[in-house]
């Protein structure tokens, strides 16, 4: 039995790392690290585990590095991002100093950019995770480097990659949530605390070319241990959580057993979830709804059409209309995410996903600027055409790819344009404020909106 720790590091922003999809919160909120709760799962109690989440607790470079140092673990597993590289990298050699004889695993989306260039020029980097939902690895613990798979690492110089093969389910038992300080993460849309993160699959089957979950194999966790879990968190207090599935509900009768699960077991909270246009209908909306679900997260990411389709987001303007229709009928908010500065976008582009925006009126809107990560088309198609590519593109501040069509500038310009027109509109301050259920509710409200707005002067 080996000694791990399960690491978010310590930021002078508040990074989201998991999920291989690294970015900077854009106010306050936070949200559990998927990656390392299915990881603490897939340990169970094979070995002596602990979690240290520096950025929930917001501890200095100097307090988690006393905490590491005091708990002398074997292993370390890490989250790294690409948003968060150098204040990561910079965090690892301190550890690397103070404990030289710790072996650091990473996951997350900078372990997708160039693997093994990572492990030769990152010396105290020992492992790259290069799959959170297998079991594949835990052979590396033990010393057992030839029966580890969805791991890289360099054995005497030589770099060792092997993947397992594609299954369509995964187990990864009931992930320990009560190691991480659970009462500390939030979102803006959550009514309630303490609120938590579960998920169902893994991947994305769609294949937006700006997205690396859609470039991962999809896999679905067994729906008994996702109401297990759903259980677990129960007792431990959890008021509302969300599904951290990429695409919630892909399969329509999976999901049918899971929802139907949750009212036989009486799980009684409510919870959010990301889904496509297309997925969703009156039916299973309504199924939906009778489960708890108060909140989904649509990904529209433009107003014209062209855009999707040059980007492969595989639906049409008006099912996204109705898709929103439908969800102000059955009661459940909504949020709407949009990408400003894709390949192919103009101003008349950036102006009809405006009027898209406040035409669809959901309940929150997230304005993100286009990333090109690794292994997607839109990195391959960026480094084709010779586009400005930058390895700091976090999608909330800073846009890591740029096309011929319009600056880094203009984009960050336009976004902030897009959440002043659609925040601050007196009819929507109203309508915020006249939906508002609880002091829990206003506090996080008025934290969220302060965060957006101190960062959209920032910036």
């Amino acid at each position: 039995m080996v000694k791990v720790m399960l690491l978010n590091p310590p930021g002078d922003r508040i990074y989201l790392r998991d999920s291989y999809c690294s970015k900077v919160s854009k106010a306050a909120y936070l949200t559990p690290p998927i990656d390392l709760l299915l990881i603490s799962g897939y340990l169970g109690d094979r070995h002596e585990i602990f979690a240290l989440d520096a950025m929930a607790e917001r501890l200095s470079f100097d307090s988690a590095l006393d905490k590491i140092v005091d708990r002398r673990p074997d292993f370390i597993i890490s989250l790294l991002g690409l948003a968060s590289f150098a204040n990561d990298v910079r965090f690892f050699k301190l550890i690397n100093k103070a404990l030289p004889g710790v072996k650091l695993i990473v996951s997350g989306d900078a372990g997708f950019a160039e693997t093994e260039k990572l492990l030769r020029e990152n010396h105290f980097i020992g492992a790259v995770l290069l799959d959170y939902a297998s079991s594949g690895w835990l052979p590396y613990l033990v010393g057992d480097e030839k029966n580890a798979v969805d791991i890289a690492f360099l054995s005497e110089g030589i770099y060792c990659c092997r993947r397992s093969p594609r299954t369509e389910e995964y187990s990864a038992g009931i992930p320990r949530h009560d190691l991480f300080p659970y009462q500390k993460y939030r979102m803006p849309f959550a009514r309630k605390l303490p609120y938590a993160g579960v998920v169902t699959d893994f991947g994305c089957p769609f294949k937006c070319d700006f997205c690396l979950v859609g470039q991962l194999p999809y896999k679905m966790r067994p729906v008994e241990e996702v109401l297990d879990e759903l259980e677990y968190i129960k007792k431990l207090g959890a008021r509302y959580f969300s599904f951290g599935d990429q695409t919630f509900g892909v399969d329509r009768k999976r999901t049918e057993i899971l929802l139907e699960g949750m009212n036989k077991r009486r799980i009684g909270l409510p919870w959010g979830c990301f889904c496509r246009a297309d997925l969703l209908d009156p039916e299973r909306l309504r199924l939906l709804k009778n489960s708890g679900c108060d909140l989904i997260m649509i990904g529209v990411e433009s107003g014209s059409q062209e855009i999707l389709d040059r980007h492969h987001k595989g639906v049409k303007l008006e099912v996204i209309r109705r898709a929103f229709r439908d969800c102000r009928r059955e009661g459940i908010r909504t949020l709407a995410t949009f990408i400003i500065g894709l390949p192919g976008e103009t101003r008349e582009t950036f102006e009809r996903t405006m009027s898209l925006a406040l035409e669809l009126g959901p309940d929150f809107s997230s304005f993100n600027l286009p990333v090109a990560k690794p292994r997607t088309p839109l990195k391959s198609m960026a480094e084709k055409e010779g586009w400005d590519i930058s390895s700091q593109g976090d999608q909330s501040t800073e846009a890591g790819v740029v096309s011929s069509e319009i600056s880094r500038e203009m984009m960050k310009q336009w976004q902030k344009e897009a959440i002043r027109k659609f925040y601050l509109r007196p009819g929507y301050l109203i309508k915020r404020a006249l939906s508002v259920r609880s002091l829990t509710e206003l506090m996080i409200n008025l934290r969220e909106a302060a965060g957006m707005l101190f960062k959209g002067r920032s910036t």
